[in-house]
């Protein structure tokens, strides 16, 4: 869905500047169904792992269709610059749609089975309406989130009675005892970089049963603990004897650090925006996960074995959206939201297959007014190319790894 909304962008923004389309295909590989209305021959091919526009003359080398004046090196360069940055534009507009009607659906509370709240008898749709004897406000987003922090952590990790209205639509009280989490998040020493990416469930600090109280005192005040446990929402990846250090009081919404906090596992039922506030928190996913995202390409560059492990290829996506796909439509949408964004900032990247690589290219030969040798754009794309496909390589057997549950 996503590689056909990026590619339909291309589409658009070509077929409007005059340039030729021949081919726009779904997949890659030999074709299984195509037909030809125009100019332009539509069809799927057998691997479903993306898609592409084909316009004649992309680099002018000899051998290449020829479509005379609709070449698209022809074109003007400011059409060439819209064709290519439309790829881009329309998945971030995209994105940003598919959180708008997020945004504005009530969603239904969550209990994913082993966590607290589950082990206490809570179920899916079960409306928590006090925590510790505090009262939860779903008056927003915000109020819900704030409120159910605040509430956890002032139980220091003690059981706390815990208020809520059942499917049954009659009230009832468990108890529930927090569990300690780690967000590893870190800078390179505070934690082994084979625990990057993931919230933790720590069950033993220095070979005892967490104590309770603040969790960062709990975690050594900032100095190194030796911590056990299993990643969350999978007690069969485990870890033990593995020291973390420089641990701080949050919820991991900090990059750079590792952030502790009491949780009980629970999503709440979210109420639906109305039309304005959605789409001012739609839209406003683009800057935010742009932000996130220069902070991990950041990362990359210091601390590479962390950072790496924030990516997902093909399997931890066919994963993500299976998980997603179970909890409803709703977070499903908002997968491919998220995605949608996460594929337009990739592709500004200036790497010369990408789109951002070919911007850089236009610009250069609006600056020179000559353009640059074909020849050594093709060279730079294929080796730019291989390069990815390296990439996605070792990302993929990242997400086998993780998908597998083996002990760390």
């Amino acid at each position: 869905i996503v590689v056909v909304v990026h590619e339909g962008g291309h589409f658009v923004l070509a077929k409007l500047s005059g340039i030729r389309v021949d081919e726009f295909f779904v997949g890659f590989g030999p074709r299984v169904v195509s037909f030809k209305r125009g100019d332009t021959e539509y069809g799927i091919r057998a691997l479903p792992a993306g898609g592409f526009v084909r316009m004649p003359g992309m680099l002018g080398l000899e051998g290449e269709a020829d479509a005379g004046e609709r070449n698209f090196y022809r074109a003007t360069i400011p059409r060439r610059l819209a064709t290519i940055a439309a790829g881009v534009v329309f998945n971030l507009v995209f994105g940003a749609i598919c959180l708008t009607v997020v945004a504005g659906q009530p969603s239904p509370s969550y209990v994913p089975s082993g966590e607290p709240a589950a082990r206490a008898g809570l179920v899916n749709g079960d409306v928590i309406l006090s925590v510790g004897g505090s009262a939860i406000s779903y008056s927003s987003t915000t109020a819900i989130d704030d409120d159910f922090y605040a509430a956890v952590q002032r139980s220091d990790g003690r059981p706390m009675p815990v208020v809520f209205q059942g499917t049954d639509g009659a009230d009832h009280t468990a108890t529930i005892t927090p569990e300690l989490v780690v967000y590893a998040e870190g800078e390179s020493g505070t934690f082994p970089s084979k625990l990057a990416g993931d919230a933790l469930v720590i069950t033993s600090v220095d070979g005892a049963s967490p104590a309770t109280g603040d969790p960062a005192a709990v975690l050594g005040n900032g100095g190194p603990v030796t911590v056990g446990g299993f990643v969350e929402g999978d007690s069969t990846d485990r870890f033990s004897n593995d020291q973390i250090s420089d641990v701080q009081d949050g919820n991991g919404s900090q990059t750079g650090h590792v952030e502790a906090a009491w949780r009980i596992g629970y999503g709440a039922q979210v109420p639906g925006e109305a039309l304005f506030p959605a789409l001012r928190d739609g839209f406003g996913a683009i800057p935010a996960y742009a932000s996130s995202l220069v902070q991990v390409i950041g990362q990359l560059f210091v601390h590479p074995a962390q950072a790496s492990q924030q990516f997902s290829g093909p399997v931890g996506i066919a994963a993500a959206a299976g998980t997603s796909v179970q909890q409803g439509w709703v977070q499903y949408l908002s997968l491919i939201g998220i995605i949608s964004l996460a594929l337009g900032f990739f592709n500004v990247l200036p790497i010369p297959f990408l789109d951002g690589g070919r911007l850089l290219f236009i610009a250069i030969e609006g600056v020179l007014r000559r353009r640059i040798d074909p020849k050594g754009q093709a060279i730079a794309i294929v080796v730019s190319l291989a390069l990815i496909i390296l990439l996605v390589v070792f990302i993929t057997i990242n997400d086998i790894n993780h998908l597998a549950g083996g002990v760390h």
